[in-house]
């Protein structure tokens, strides 16, 4: 019985390029690295980029071990480079898009900043909840391989030849099931985060990327699926390898490319605003060192009034931004006048200055309380009969020392005008 031979130029064609692939993912890193301060990089957490490109690097190695000759050991790795690449790459994506949603919650006034830190725990919650279904599928499969279950299989071709490969087994479903589970959470994320303004639009490209993966990862399993015959060693290496390059490489590509071009695009606004900085700073000095004096547009030439006109609209524009900056409610006093634009509430904790307002809520009451309490007294004891106007009824004399009369005026208006008692003790009289 003879073993069939693979095209061994494809096949290291195919290596070759995904060599090369790993590669510019281990440049990727450096790079992202050494340009963490950017503004491109700096905003979009470089920490989780970086974590990305590693994930992307585990699920390219799973594509060279398909090259190898399939033996128990490779057949037990590949699972693990594949699911932990998996988690690592886009539960990343779902966590930046996650923190993208929270930013942009504006149901409440307290503000939930998630840190840089916390998404790497949420992740590496998630990477240790993988290890250790691993850790008891490979254990339950080597106990099975030790009764005798068999994890490698040998298929005949029609032809005589021969080739071995990893047996399919029914727990490939519930994996596949749980990267669907990750994908449409992603989804979900970045559909409800539509509405928010990101910068450099990150949030679309993010969302692209997963469905790129959920698009070519679910052709590849319903193929799987529907044939579940294995099969031959180099058609299984091609479909990896095409599976990758069209799913992880090209997120990477969907991530990355506008990352360069929006960066190119604020070197450019920088240069920009540069020239203009100099070219107003010589205009002042121009300006200071020219006798400015009532000139004729006649006598003028076209430089002169091109100079000029410059000059106007240099002037306009530190005039411009003079008032637009003075007493601008929108424009943040702290950290040099930035604010960020997608913030209304301020950036406290939660039940900060809760305690603090309540003592001071307690002390208000207290002190009204007393207030109150003593600005009664006081008036129940200045109260006086000539104070009152509640009725419009005429009162009738009191006492034996004085007397109240009340006089209706065509206005409908109490007018009271009550003179004491004489000696003579006559009635009262009312003007």
């Amino acid at each position: 019985m003879k073993i069939q031979k693979s095209d061994a130029m494809i096949r290291t064609s195919l290596l070759t390029v995904q060599m090369i692939i790993i590669a510019f993912n281990l440049v990727l890193i450096a790079v992202v690295i050494n340009k963490r301060k950017c503004k491109t990089i700096s905003l979009s957490m470089w920490t989780l980029l970086v974590t990305m490109i590693v994930g992307s690097i585990l699920l390219d190695i799973e594509v060279l071990l398909q090259y190898l000759t399939p033996t128990l050991p490779l057949c037990l790795l590949a699972p693990w480079l594949r699911e932990l690449g998996f988690v690592i790459f886009y539960g990343a994506i779902d966590l930046k898009l996650y923190r993208i949603l929270m930013q942009f919650r504006t149901r409440k006034a307290h503000c939930w900043t998630i840190t840089d830190k916390d998404l790497l725990k949420y992740l590496l919650f998630g990477v240790i909840v993988v290890a250790v279904y691993l850790t008891a599928w490979t254990a339950v499969s080597l106990n099975f391989f030790n009764e005798g279950w068999v994890l490698l299989i040998h298929i005949e071709t029609e032809d005589g030849s021969l080739y071995t490969t990893c047996k399919p087994q029914w727990w490939n479903h519930v994996t596949e099931f749980g990267e669907l589970l990750i994908l449409t959470v992603g989804l979900y994320y970045g559909n409800s985060a539509r509405n928010a303004r990101v910068q450099f639009e990150e949030r679309r490209f993010l969302f692209y990327a997963i469905i790129a993966e959920l698009t070519f990862s679910t052709i590849h399993n319903a193929i799987r699926t529907v044939y579940p015959i294995p099969f031959h060693q180099d058609v299984t290496f091609i479909a990896a390898f095409l599976r990758s390059l069209l799913t992880n490489t090209l997120a990477l590509i969907i991530i990355f490319a506008p990352k360069i071009w929006y960066q190119k695009k604020v070197n450019a606004e920088l240069r920009h605003s540069a020239i203009n900085q100099e070219l107003s700073e010589s205009l002042k000095a121009d300006m200071a060192d020219k006798d400015f004096r009532e000139m004729n547009i006649s006598e003028m030439t076209s430089d002169e009034i091109r100079e000029e006109l410059s000059r106007v609209y240099v002037q306009m524009g530190i005039l411009r931004d003079k008032t637009v900056c003075k007493k601008n409610p929108h424009i943040s006093k702290r950290k040099g006048g930035k604010k960020l634009p997608h913030r209304r509430f301020s950036l406290q904790k939660k039940g900060s200055r809760d305690k603090s307002s309540i003592k001071i809520r307690k002390k208000n009451k207290e002190l009204d309380s007393s207030e109150i309490s003593e600005t009664n007294e006081t008036n129940e004891i200045s109260k006086s009969p000539e104070d009152s106007v509640v009725s419009n009824e005429d009162v009738p004399t009191v006492g034996s020392g004085y007397g109240i009369c009340s006089c209706n005026s065509t206005t409908g208006i109490h007018q009271t005008n009550c003179n004491e008692f004489n000696d003579s003790n006559e009635g009262p009289q009312c003007q």
